[in-house]
């Protein structure tokens, strides 16, 4: 059995400080899917996520030096990062690429916003088995571990989510907050980008899995054109609030009837490009709602369908698919025993969601393997074909609690 992340974490942890490191508090923060609503959670609409069984972990003890936190990536082969206590509520990246010290940063400022004291002297050591740059949301996991790290008070979810999400943009990526409500609250959600709010939901998938394909095109939100579609949609909304008078307040509320209505119009005032952009974030919304619908009444035919829809929509209206990205969704729907498939995430890279047959996932691992996986090669290690089961939401506990052997 390979190690878990909290072995390795230990074992890193151990190698690093010596003996002396004695972890006292072990935090989990699990990804995510998005099984339907891309990029509509910045735009106040309904999304369909779920938390993933893979997480990051991170082993604490609280022996560092005083004013400091120290923190130790080993996934990543990294040196230990050292963190001023001291931090600036100001603080935003100024433009460095984006890893685990700028999102420990963001968060050390949000919390100092907050008025929120992050605690002194922490030794942090950080494993995982969330891909990265794989549309699992791990940044969002590894924000949201940050959160519940640095602390030691009680946080209810909302605090955490906002404290998560807001690092995410003090780091330079303007993200909505359905990844860090997935992870915080654990299985299926519908998440309401209104209020960010989210229902529990308890799907039975019976017989049906949902699965993870690797593109092996990385992506990452600071770089895509995720910031652009933000700044798209914004001024949509303007428009339609301006010029066109309607009194809607986000494009996620916009009613369909009403969009169909005033969508010539738009489209003289606001050209071409962002007629289109509407139209999928008010298509999208609609997906979610007969989504929810079929799940519900275990119609995965129908959700399959919408799932497609979809990664369609994404693709053409919102263009934040990726050529290769819709190559393997292409070769995946061709496949038997294939429900549905779509590209997931922010978009210009990531992975392929499938829900599938379980019975039918060897002939589809067959079929990559000697097709898309031979032609595109991945940064990645190991499977390129993952079974995504629904996981636990982020939590902290004592380290006499923990089970070394689980993942």
């Amino acid at each position: 059995m390979s190690e878990s992340p909290q072995q390795r974490a230990l074992q890193a942890g151990t190698a690093e400080w010596g003996p002396d490191w004695r972890p006292t508090t072990l935090v989990k923060a699990p990804g995510r899917l998005e099984l339907l609503g891309n990029h509509v959670d910045y735009n106040g609409g309904l999304v369909l996520a779920a938390a993933v069984e893979q997480h990051i972990v991170m082993a604490i003890d609280t022996g560092g030096e005083a004013g400091t936190i120290a923190l130790l990536p080993s996934d990543l082969g990294s040196q230990v990062i050292s963190l001023d206590l001291a931090a600036d509520a100001d603080w935003r990246n100024d433009g460095k690429p984006t890893g685990p010290a700028e999102y420990a940063c963001g968060v050390l400022a949000a919390l100092a916003q907050a008025a929120i004291p992050a605690q002194d002297g922490l030794r942090v050591a950080i494993a995982g088995n969330v891909p990265l740059g794989y549309g699992m949301s791990s940044s969002a996991a590894l924000c949201v571990g940050y959160v519940l790290a640095f602390t030691d008070i009680e946080l209810d979810s909302g605090q955490v989510v906002n404290l998560a999400r807001e690092a995410e943009h003090r780091s330079g990526s303007p993200v909505g907050a359905m990844d860090q409500s997935a992870s915080i609250a654990g299985g299926v959600i519908l998440f309401d980008g209104r209020d960010t709010s989210f229902t529990a939901m308890e799907p039975k998938l019976g017989s049906l899995v949902f699965v993870v394909a690797d593109s092996g095109v990385s992506h990452a939100i600071g770089t895509s054109s995720y910031p652009r579609r933000v700044e798209e949609s914004a001024e949509a909304l303007r428009i339609l609030q301006r010029d066109l008078g309607m009194s809607v307040p986000s494009l996620g509320e916009l009613d369909p009837v009403a969009w169909e209505q005033s969508r010539n119009q738009f489209e003289v005032l606001a050209g071409p490009t962002l007629t289109r952009r509407v139209q999928h974030v008010v298509s999208e919304v609609q997906r979610v709602r007969e989504g929810r619908a079929a799940a519900e009444a275990g119609d995965w035919t129908r959700f399959g369908e919408l799932m497609t829809e979809s990664g369609r929509s994404s693709s053409l209206d919102f263009e934040i698919s990726h050529p290769l990205v819709d190559e393997l969704v292409a070769e995946i729907l061709a496949a038997d025993g294939v429900l549905g498939a779509r590209m997931m995430g922010g978009g210009e890279g990531g992975p392929a969601l499938a829900l599938v047959h379980a019975d039918a996932i060897p002939e589809l691992r067959t079929r990559l393997t000697a097709g898309y996986f031979q032609r595109q090669e991945s940064h990645l290690k190991g499977e390129r074909l993952l079974e995504a089961s629904f996981g636990r939401g982020a939590r902290r506990t004592g380290w006499e609690a923990v089970d070394l052997v689980s993942a």
